[in-house]
């Protein structure tokens, strides 16, 4: 990926260098300032429509991959989209969830607050039995001081009283000692032990308040554990749909970055298309120019039929006119049959031998061939020959021996491309010739 991604950089300089730089439109070759031979021209012309068709095939393996990577882009789009419709949910039952715990807590506080008012109505209690058996015991102290001094002014009255009793406080309130022990220090007494058992009876409603809050503050802390575990996992819900969006985000952006190399790098090829074209027109006048100038408008015309260049061969694998299969013009018609290698090439008409090339380029151009021209601005083309039986200057009589047809130059198979010009420019051979 990051190869991928640096040589898409490289291709964004070198066409931001050629777009950005001013460049409006493309500027032709000057093939003027050139000095090129006929074949050596239509050499270049091949490479650049070669070149060109190179260029288209990967401009629409570009658009396909351009739309490609736009469908993509549009369905990690509809991801991203719910993913952040994903992510406001979780983040919503996380937001009320969070509410809730934080309820809870209020509810725990206050019984925690319940709980420490029972503790301290708890230990005021206690300090008040505390401070009652205090004075019980004080009291008791007094009224022992009472029995002693009984005791000493009258022994058997005292014993008499205590071993006919029943109990301490029995004794006390029906004994013959309460004769001796005023009114005020036994009620004192009474309400004392009164005291004493209702605060002990508080205490201990305190204690069980105290525990039945201390249960309901134990049962709403469990409910808040579980209340912050749904949290917790609301929270990283939030947290795994979060980073899924990034993660889709990238992709997006990764796509998108891939279509703008993809659109920048076709811009870039359509350009050189286009410059390419321009250089191949000014190659084509070039070439025409070159004809006219080899020819002879002013030599008389041979009136009367052409002949058909190859006798006993009809079979045509490609017309005049556009080419769909080359993506191109085809300015001749191409003449193939089983076995037609090495068959004798025929002159179509009489006239002067203007073109005879002897080598090529293997791929490139017509190969061997031969242009002849017959007056009036007639000239005809006969390529990709195996051999060339004639020379520039020769006068030619129809039906003279030119050559033979073989597979040299830009040629797929055995056959013979022929063209008809007039004052340079292609016309359809069918128009003067027919098969014989």
């Amino acid at each position: 990926m990051i190869k991928k991604f640096m040589q898409k950089l490289a291709c964004f300089v070198t066409v931001a260098a050629i777009i950005f730089s001013g460049v409006a439109s493309y500027s032709p070759l000057n093939v003027q300032a050139e000095e090129l031979t006929a074949d050596e021209i239509r050499d270049k012309i091949e490479q650049l429509k070669q070149d060109n068709e190179d260029r288209e095939n990967k401009i629409n393996n570009l658009e396909g991959s351009i739309a490609e990577n736009e469908e993509k882009k549009q369905q990690v789009y509809d991801l991203i989209t719910g993913q952040k419709a994903l992510m406001d949910y979780y983040s919503n039952l996380a937001y009320m969830k969070n509410e809730e715990v934080n309820a809870k807590q209020t509810e725990i506080d206050g019984l925690q607050t319940d709980i420490d008012n029972k503790q301290l109505d708890i230990e005021q209690t206690q300090l008040e039995i505390e401070n009652k058996e205090a004075e019980n015991e004080a009291n008791l102290e007094k009224f022992a001081d009472i029995v002693r001094t009984m005791y000493t002014t009258s022994p058997g009255d005292i014993f008499s009283v205590l071993f006919g009793a029943g109990g301490f406080y029995t004794m006390t309130i029906g004994g013959e000692v309460l004769g001796n022990i005023s009114e005020k220090n036994l009620e004192f007494m009474n309400q004392l032990k009164t005291d004493i058992a209702t605060l002990e009876s508080d205490k201990k409603q305190f204690e069980t308040d105290k525990q039945l809050l201390e249960e309901d503050k134990k049962a709403l802390e469990a409910e808040k554990v579980i209340l912050e575990e749904k949290k917790q996992e609301y929270d990283s819900l939030y947290y795994n749909a979060t980073s899924a969006a990034d993660e889709y985000q990238k992709q997006y952006n990764q796509y998108q970055a891939d279509i703008d190399a993809d659109e920048l790098e076709k811009n870039n090829l359509e350009y050189l298309n286009e410059t390419n074209q321009a250089e191949i027109d000014a190659f084509e006048e070039k070439l025409k120019e070159i004809i006219q100038a080899a020819s002879k408008p002013d030599r008389p015309h041979q009136e009367g039929e052409w002949i058909w260049p190859v006798p006993g061969r009809g079979y045509i694998t490609t017309y005049f006119g556009w080419d769909s299969y080359l993506s191109r013009w085809h300015k001749g018609i191409d003449i193939g049959d089983a076995g037609i290698n090495g068959d004798p090439i025929y002159c179509s008409k009489a006239g002067v031998v203007i073109v005879a090339e002897y080598t090529y380029i293997p791929g490139y151009s017509y190969g061997k061939y031969v242009v002849v021209d017959h007056g009036g601005g007639y000239t005809t083309t006969y390529a990709h020959m195996s051999g060339v039986e004639a020379y520039v200057g020769q006068e030619v009589a129809q039906g003279d021996i030119l050559g033979y047809v073989g597979n040299t130059g830009y040629s797929f198979g055995p056959h013979l491309h022929f063209e008809v010009r007039i004052n340079g420019e292609p016309v359809d051979p069918f128009n003067y010739v027919s098969i014989a």
